[in-house]
């Protein structure tokens, strides 16, 4: 009776979202259903249907709201890694693996095939661009400082967000999280293990010509001074 009090109050959108995250949790996308949403959240069979006209419509609003999710957790883990390029990078990588295992409902209806026709919605290609916006960014941050090869950033943003994603479908649906293969059962260290073997092939800046000759001179003039306790 307090769930039913709650659509009075004008909360019921609320409610329902998290029953239809409940259902994705424990018994997966494909038990979600609007009577199983309205029998989880406690309400009339009727109720969703003032705010959701079917599942198609029910998946879109997880999607949208855990595409917001993803995009803040990216955007306040890059801003806390400060100003180095590759930090940033790694940040962004930690922040999409650790999003999936703590909103694993979210990303398991995300990416849903059935949400791809959604594309042409200005509200679901604004909310989906801003997360790859944010591995965009990270690229183009680490090409600038010579970290990356210049030219078209797309085919790193590719296997980054390859990665990242394949792990944590891996873990949340796949056979890591059962059977780690000798890499350790905690995911979070599976995260570092793959971020940081990608950035671990990053290549360091070399030195502008100014700052390489300023290091030969002071190596041959350290070469040239007699050391202590010899005689000239």
């Amino acid at each position: 009776m307090a769930k039913r009090s709650s659509y009075h109050h004008g909360d019921l959108r609320r409610v329902l979202l998290d029953a239809s995250l409940a259902l994705v949790n424990e018994q997966g996308v494909s038990a979600l259903s609007l009577r199983e949403v309205a029998r989880k959240a406690g309400v009339s069979h009727n109720a969703p249907y003032h705010h959701f006209p079917d599942k198609g419509s029910v998946l879109a609003a997880i999607a949208l709201e855990g595409l917001g999710l993803l995009t803040e957790q990216m955007v306040t883990s890059v801003a806390a890694a400060g100003a180095d390029p590759k930090a940033r990078l790694e940040a962004c990588g930690l922040a999409y693996v650790r999003f999936a295992l703590s909103h694993a409902a979210h990303f398991r209806v995300m990416f849903r095939p059935e949400l791809a026709c959604l594309e042409d919605d200005p509200v679901m290609r604004e909310a989906s661009s801003k997360p790859f916006e944010q591995v965009v960014m990270a690229v183009m941050a680490c090409q600038a400082a010579g970290l990356m090869p210049a030219g078209d950033p797309m085919p790193w943003v590719l296997t980054c967000w390859s990665a990242v994603h394949g792990l944590a479908s891996l873990w949340l649906d796949g056979p890591l999280s059962q059977d780690p293969k000798g890499f350790g059962k905690s995911p979070e260290k599976l995260a570092e293990i793959v971020v940081f073997t990608l950035s671990g092939h990053l290549t360091r800046p070399p030195d502008p010509p100014t700052a390489r000759r300023r290091t030969t001179v002071l190596r041959h003039a350290d070469a040239k001074r007699p050391r202590r306790g010899t005689r000239v």
